[in-house]
């Protein structure tokens, strides 16, 4: 069966993540050819690109993409495509940026429930553009937000994946005692359901060292090196939290 437009730009979006951005370029070449007028087929193809050059550091190359999506997408009534264009425009800029096009994509999310799936994702980006600019007082309570969209989901991973921000932001607060009390619960129900939860664990090491409990400390980031250690994309991403986790294990 030949590729289609999509199979092309699914194939290009893994092969950016594996970081072969020219072989992935050349898929969406392809891609275009195939999709010739077609808005939503163009507007797919705009979308993968400019997911190539942000993945390569090229943000404003990405940024025309991204906004070319969001009109052809819109154009072709691809509702689901115009919201990952609001998320993806979210990511690329500025803070301001990060608000404006976070409030437009809900908003969108809001007429159009075909898109709903993009809420959780929406609200989590922007959390991370306030923790990343260090308003943490901000992202609390977006990130709290996106707890309460997983929840309503009923998706067990992207729920730890919410509340593991929202324990980040409340020990970014320095509200240590909260937030290994929330971590503590969530690591439980990780547990209770047969799965490893190493970020959290993570999270409780610094919250157990930050209250003068080292014991504890050493305990949870040993469990969190378990897995971490193993894992090539987190030392890669950042060495400097496996040698605090290491450090913390004793």
């Amino acid at each position: 069966m030949a590729d289609t437009v999509s199979d092309l730009a699914a194939q290009a979006r893994q092969l950016g993540l594996a970081g072969d951005f020219g072989t992935a370029h050349q898929l969406i070449d392809r891609a275009k050819l195939l999709a010739g007028n077609d808005s939503a087929g163009r507007a797919t193809c705009a979308i993968e690109r400019g997911r190539l050059y942000n993945s390569a550091g090229q943000r404003d190359l990405a940024r025309p993409l991204f906004e070319e999506t969001w009109r052809l997408a819109r154009e072709a009534r691809a509702h689901v495509l115009a919201a990952d264009a609001a998320h993806m425009l979210a990511i690329v800029g500025t803070l301001d940026d990060a608000v404006e096009w976070t409030a437009i994509g809900l908003a969108y999310v809001g007429e159009h429930p075909q898109a709903d799936r993009w809420r959780g994702p929406l609200l989590n980006n922007l959390g991370w553009s306030y923790f990343d600019a260090g308003r943490f007082e901000h992202a609390l309570p977006v990130f709290e937000q996106a707890v309460d969209v997983r929840r309503s989901d009923g998706q067990a991973r992207e729920l730890r994946v919410a509340r593991y921000a929202v324990i980040r932001t409340l020990r970014a607060l320095k509200r240590l005692d909260e937030a290994r009390l929330f971590a503590e619960e969530v690591a439980s129900a990780a547990e209770a359901d047969g799965d490893q939860a190493p970020y959290i664990d993570e999270e409780l090491a610094e919250c157990h060292a930050g209250l003068g409990d080292m014991e504890r400390a050493r305990f949870s980031a040993r469990r969190a090196l378990a897995v971490l250690e193993n894992d090539p994309a987190f030392a890669g991403q950042d060495p400097r939290r496996l040698a605090r986790l290491r450090d913390l294990a004793g």
